[in-house]
């Protein structure tokens, strides 16, 4: 932290300076998140750890990857609404400004999982929005100084009234955010002369909805056989983030923009000529291939928007070194396997919540280097906190962090600095993927163990990450040791005594109480 500079006592013109010199150590900071991409779902060798699939490609993703800094252990929550929760909050669900478990409610038994009727416990009530007495990181941010966006799906907002709508909660400018949880349509259509995105984003993306014209095919050096097709919502997506960059930066301001696409979540609908590509490789998937593809393609979008905001061809007006672009993905993937991380989307295990994350800043971040530190979502609010100066109202004793700055790592790729474990605490029912659950992810003994308590069953299972990604062998009766040390950590952690901290747990069914903790192993 550096020593406050007393203005006051400064003349007028050295004061203009620091002001100045304030704004230039402010990055802007752009979180570009898809929905439902896998971890190895993408062309990119240091952030796959060589996993993926040659399918998979992402040319502009690979260059993010090699002008910046990729994390191979990042990890999001299982499931969209509690990954945005805790962007948005910076806190874990049992926090109460946080009460956001899962997509829906924590009851959605069936489905070839655990029935209402067999299972043991009940899944307690939960919220779908954070609570509009939160502060969130876009009102954090706006309290150091910077003008705030969103565009695309939100989530987490909306459901009960409109205090919790992004517009009322710290953000400037709201294009596509509210309760939705995905895109009902992928092309626009023509009802009564106007074309629209039926369903999508409150109508917000419309006025982007007309057919591809020549002038826009030219401008993005797309196929001609598009022009006078259906607009594709990734374009109009990526029409809007044009857009919305040139506001916020007219502002002056440094900027803090969340980007988060309807892609690749379901339906997957590719847009013709990207579909048509994979299809004549014989690749499979097409549709995903070209949907993934598509995400790629705004990606190019936003860096050439960087390197030339105003864009006439002179990069004279570049703000890309004064840019944090950080791409990620909301839970792991659901449209193809995640091999060799096992399971998908909504399960607790590494292919549901481990998940792509590069970093890019020119001139500040080293280019094409890895770190293989664990990184959870909510870590990304007292990063992007710190880096815009620390400013902070509330007091943190009104709404604490439960993340933890990496802006030491971005800096210093190297260090070796340890991070506490990540935790999952999952008191309810999710189809067949997702039972009553607590987990733990934490380096011992120089290596990487994860452990689950499954409330169902009363037993535990433990993993080395390290040694085993695929999480085949059960190590719990080998390493007790281990395993007693993570289940201690586990009820520390929701030991908290903090007022805002009220964990919720499975209610047994003969008792109509809270299960409570796990026991230690």
């Amino acid at each position: 932290m550096k020593t406050p500079i007393n203005r006051t006592s400064l003349p007028l013109i050295f004061c203009l300076a620091l002001n100045a010199i304030a704004y230039s150590e402010q990055p802007n900071i752009i979180i570009y998140m898809v929905d439902d991409l896998g971890w190895n779902h993408i062309g990119v060798e240091q952030v796959t750890m060589g996993t993926h699939n040659k399918k998979y490609v992402t040319p502009h993703l690979a260059r993010l990857a090699k002008e910046g800094l990729s994390f191979t252990h990042a990890y999001a929550q299982p499931n969209c609404a509690p990954t945005r929760a805790a962007i948005l909050s910076g806190q874990y669900p049992a926090r109460i400004h946080n009460d956001v478990y899962v997509v829906g409610n924590l009851n959605r038994n069936g489905k070839n999982g655990i029935s209402k009727k067999n299972a043991k416990f009940i899944g307690p009530k939960q919220s779908e929005d954070v609570s509009a007495k939160a502060i969130t990181i876009a009102e954090a941010l706006k309290n150091n100084g910077y003008a705030t966006a969103h565009i695309g799906k939100y989530h987490v907002g909306g459901h009960q009234d409109e205090s919790t709508m992004p517009e009322n909660v710290g953000f400037d400018i709201n294009i596509g955010g509210h309760a939705q949880g995905h895109q009902p349509s992928c092309f626009a259509t023509k009802k009564d002369g106007e074309w629209k995105f039926k369903g999508v984003g409150l109508g917000h993306f419309d006025r982007f909805g007309k057919p591809y014209s020549e002038p826009y095919i030219k401008r993005r050096d797309l196929p001609t056989e598009l022009v006078g097709t259906p607009k594709h919502i990734s374009d109009a997506v990526g029409d809007a983030l044009e857009e919305t960059v040139g506001k916020l930066h007219a502002t002056g301001k440094p900027f803090y923009l969340q980007f988060h696409t309807y892609a690749v979540h379901g339906p997957v609908r590719s847009r013709p000529d990207l579909k048509k590509i994979f299809q004549t490789k014989g690749a499979g998937q097409a549709e995903y291939l070209g949907f993934i593809a598509g995400v790629d393609e705004n990606l190019k979008r936003l860096l050439d928007l960087l390197d030339d905001p105003n864009g006439d061809g002179n990069q004279s007006d570049s703000i890309a070194k004064e840019t944090l672009v950080l791409f990620t993905s909301d839970n792991g993937g659901t449209h193809a396997d995640n091999l060799p991380l096992r399971g998908k989307k909504g399960m607790l295990t590494e292919g549901g919540i481990r998940v792509p994350l590069i970093a890019r800043w020119p001139g500040t971040i080293a280019s094409g280097k890895t770190s293989h530190r664990k990184i959870h979502c909510l870590d990304y609010y007292p990063t992007c906190l710190q880096l815009a100066g620390n400013k902070w109202s509330p007091s943190l004793t009104e709404h604490p962090l439960d993340g933890e700055s990496f802006e030491h790592v971005l800096r210093n790729p190297n260090t070796n600095e340890k991070r506490d474990p990540i935790f999952y605490l999952f008191p309810g029912y999710m189809d067949y993927r997702a039972q009553p659950t607590v987990v733990a992810i934490d380096d011992l003994e120089n290596k990487r163990y994860k452990i689950y308590y499954y409330y169902e069953s009363d037993t535990w299972e433990l993993y080395c990450l390290t040694d085993d990604q695929p999480e085949a062998v059960n190590l719990i009766e080998s390493h007790p040791k281990i395993a007693s040390s993570l289940s201690k950590k586990i009820r520390a952690w929701l030991a908290n005594k903090h007022p805002t901290w009220k964990p919720k747990y499975p209610i047994e069914k003969k008792s109509g109480e809270p299960a409570g903790p796990p026991p230690v192993f």
